[in-house]
């Protein structure tokens, strides 16, 4: 299996799989060679909860949430996530299968159907982006949503009318540094609701000169039309990913998160609204949750149990935009904090 960075290979085997209360049979792959990258990672393997492809014929295997669906282990075939800022140190990441945890946002969930393809992503249409409320008029893109990937990705000329609206900004290749004192927040509009991205979460670590590196990257991945959207903007919002109605909903959360969150949640994309963090926060990937569990569960979940080769045509750049992201599973019947390393598409 070859991934946006690194390969695979190894033998099939079928195992119980602990959840909580949860014991489902499941078939996996065990990996008996690895290439390079994965010595780096600090989980022991990858968990598809993705929508699944056309590719994952290779593996005749269902996904784990096929799994806990047709054996009536969960409620509904969907999942929830919310996302900790490691710089507030909450350990608070979640992830919640078959249900929804409501007291994460407050509001109504804002569905978007997902974009058909035959790759497994969740995709979604973004109708605009912004920066302190002025729109920019950045139309036909869609987000390929995915708690695996830190960054956000998306073609240059798009990077660059976002940062435009910086003063200050610099620009190197594809990578970008803004005023590290900047307070600039910067919006996405999905289905006609418009989404802040918090300073402290698309403003980086320091590189010098009173400058800061950008979170917000000017590389295609995939399509000229496509970003890559991740954590950057996930830490943002409560996300819901529902596979038997085709979307993704996205929910404002109930408190802010610390240094620099003021402007999270939504706002009239019309009406400029700025953040009151300053701090300088590195917050590339959310912080591992300790387990609680009597083994600790750690994988980096792809969008495929079984990942495609659609994964070749991403850059070997990308390992530098992967990070994890740390949940807390929960079942309708227990609370179980696990560590892992979930990714929604590859």
């Amino acid at each position: 299996m070859t991934y946006g960075t690194g390969s695979v290979s190894g033998t099939l085997a079928s195992d119980t799989l602990h959840i909580g209360p949860l014991s489902p049979t499941l078939t996996f792959g065990l990996a008996t060679t690895v290439s390079q990258e994965f010595s780096s990672y600090p989980m022991d393997g990858i968990l598809g909860i993705g929508r699944g492809s056309k590719a994952d014929g290779n593996i005749n295997a269902p996904q784990v949430m096929d799994v806990l669906s047709n054996n009536r282990l969960i409620g509904a075939k969907l999942y929830g996530i919310h996302l900790s800022r490691g710089i507030n140190h909450l350990d608070d990441g979640e992830l919640n299968l078959g249900e929804v945890n409501k007291d994460r946002f407050s509001g109504d969930l804002n569905w978007s159907d997902v974009v058909d393809n035959d790759t497994g992503f969740w995709e979604i249409k973004v109708e605009n982006a912004g920066v302190d409320g002025k729109t920019l008029g950045i139309t036909g893109r869609t987000a390929i949503v995915d708690t695996g990937t830190s960054f956000i990705l998306m073609p240059e000329q798009d990077a660059v009318k976002i940062h435009q609206q910086v003063q200050g900004y610099k620009q190197e290749g594809e990578k970008f540094s803004v005023p590290c004192d900047t307070v600039a927040v910067v919006q996405f509009v999905f289905n006609k609701q418009s989404y802040n991205i918090s300073t402290a979460d698309w403003r980086g670590g320091k590189l010098g000169s009173g400058l800061c590196r950008s979170n917000i990257i000017g590389r295609q991945t995939f399509k000229d039309t496509q970003w890559l959207v991740g954590d950057v903007f996930l830490k943002n919002v409560y996300s819901v990913f529902d596979f038997d109605k085709k979307r993704v909903g996205l929910g404002v959360k109930s408190t802010s998160g610390g240094s620099g969150s003021s402007s999270t949640g939504v706002s009239s994309i019309a009406s400029p609204r700025s953040s009151s963090g300053t701090a300088s926060a590195d917050s590339t990937s959310a912080t591992a949750a300790s387990a609680r569990a009597s083994t600790t569960a750690s994988a980096s979940a792809n969008a495929n149990a079984n990942p495609t080769r659609a994964a070749e045509s991403q850059p070997q750049g990308q390992k530098d935009s992967q990070g994890g992201a740390a949940g807390r599973a929960e079942t309708s019947l227990l609370a179980l904090l696990v560590t892992f390393f979930v990714s929604l598409f590859i």
